[in-house]
Order: structure tokens, then sequence, then C-alpha cells
């Protein structure tokens, strides 16, 4: 895509001081998915301007790290599952790229955009909702790989991929939208939260089914590896992938929290919104 048909800083910047809130005001829902379409564009584009592989390095990444993880984990440690260890591998690890990167990007957005912030009202929602759509789009580019490597084991999508995939995206992205608008909100006030936030993203890691199914937890550390909402959803993705299999019951812990992660996230953002311009 030329560069000329991408939108600029200074082209969101002129979208916001458009006769001030009373441009808003008049169509404020399309003006804010105006907005969001911008950022997330330009987001697109400034993360591999430059570059000469552009998008394939959304795809490089998960699978670079998949590559060595299995290397290391199926040959060295020796994991053992029913499938292909890398399908297992991988099937979880893509949807977790789009939840770690979603979170380590999205975390400062409010903070790091305190000149934009300061102009002119508008739905600063979308600063972060941008991010996640954006991290979501390369998690959508992924897919067509498993695909490939799902096709070469002998197994293949059928129509429950057009309802599940749609859905476990939707679930996974109201969880990220809730996480993400109380860090990014504190963030504002408490810049090191950023920090912690990344250390606890690497611990997640290894409580999530990730390098391993669920099946081979131990039985006595299932219900703990449960509390965790990603369990369910990322075992869901995996079902989703390898077998066909739609989410069931199975999937109410990530459910349960995705709701009541986006309520406390909207009372955060809606609590510290008003002194953000201050705190900047």
């Amino acid at each position: 895509m030329p560069a000329t048909a991408w939108p600029s800083c200074s082209r969101i910047e002129r979208l916001l001081s458009q006769d001030s809130m009373a441009a808003i005001s008049i169509r404020p829902r399309g003006r804010a998915w105006e907005l969001l379409y911008l950022l997330t564009l330009r987001d697109l584009k400034l993360r591999y301007q430059d570059t000469a592989l552009g998008f394939l390095w959304s795809l490089a990444k998960p699978l670079a790290l998949g590559a060595v993880l299995y290397i290391a984990l199926s040959q060295f440690v020796r994991i053992r599952t029913e499938e292909d260890y890398h399908l297992v591998l991988l099937t979880a690890l893509f949807p977790w790229v789009w939840f770690q990167t979603s979170v380590l990007l999205a975390s400062p957005s409010f903070a790091s955009n305190a000149a934009l912030l300061k102009k002119v009202p508008f739905p600063r929602v979308v600063l972060p909702f941008s991010t996640i759509l954006n991290n979501g789009f390369h998690f959508l580019l992924s897919i067509p790989v498993l695909i490939i490597l799902i096709a070469i084991a002998g197994k293949h999508p059928n129509p429950a991929w057009i309802i599940g995939v749609p859905y476990l995206a939707l679930v996974q992205l109201v969880l990220l939208m809730g996480v993400i608008l109380v860090v990014a909100s504190v963030d504002v006030y408490l810049r090191d939260l950023e920090h912690l936030v990344e250390v606890f993203l690497n611990l997640l890691f290894y409580l999530s089914p990730i390098l391993y199914p669920l099946s081979l937890v131990p039985e006595r550390w299932e219900p703990v590896l449960r509390i965790n909402p990603l369990t369910s959803l990322l075992e869901a993705w995996r079902d989703l992938f390898l077998y066909n299999e739609l989410p069931g019951l199975e999937l109410w812990p990530a459910l349960v929290f995705s709701a009541g992660a986006l309520a406390v996230g909207v009372a955060v953002f809606r609590r510290l919104e008003p002194g953000f311009a201050d705190a900047l």
C-alpha cells in the first residue's frame, strides 16, 4: 500500500480540532469510529514502516519463538502430547501473543499521548482500543499459517471456525479492553505500573496452558490454573483449531472474568479520566 494512502497524525489532529466539541457532538458515534479507524491505520503503518518484510514480521516473531520452544521442549525436555507438539504449542501461542502485545503496547496509551489528550476533548477510549484492534489484525494474519500447518498434519478446518473464531476473538477483545482500561488509566498516575505489568505477563505466560495442554497438568494443580481466565480461553482456541470444537460451558471462567474486567475497567476509566490532562 503506498504511503500516501495512509492517514497521518496531522489528519487525526485536524479531525479532533474541527470546531472542537461542537463538531464531535453532531455525530459522536461516527466521529469516534472514524478516529478509531485512523488511529488503527496509523499504528499499522508506523509499526513496520521502512522494513523490507512489513507485516511478515508479525508472523516471523511468534513463529521464531515457537520454533525455539518446540526444539527446547519436545527434543530436550521431551514433552509428549497426543497431537503434534508444534500444533499444540502454536494454537495457544498465537492468541497469547495477541494478548501479551496488546497489554504491553496499550498500557501507556494514555500517558504516551499527552499532547493529543490536552488539545481537545475526544473519545479517549479509542487510544487503547486501536492498539487492541491493531494486534488483533496481526492475529488474524496468523490463522492462515495455522491452517497450512494443520493441513500438513492431515486435519482441516470445518464450518465451526466461522462461528468459533469471531466468538473467541470477541471474548478476548472484551477481556483485553477491560484489563487495559484499568492498567492504562492507572498508568497515567503511576508510571511504574508499566514495568510491573511486564513482570506479571512473564509470570502469566508460564501459568497459562501455552507450553503444555491442560491435560498434562497434575490433577491437584488443575483448579489453581483454572483460576486464570486465560486457561479456559486458550484451551478453547486450541480445541477449535485442532479439533474443530466450539467452546462450551468450560469457557465460563473467561466469560465471567471478561465481563467483570470490562465493567471494572469502564468504572476506573470514568473515575480517573477527568484528571488525565492535569496528571500529564
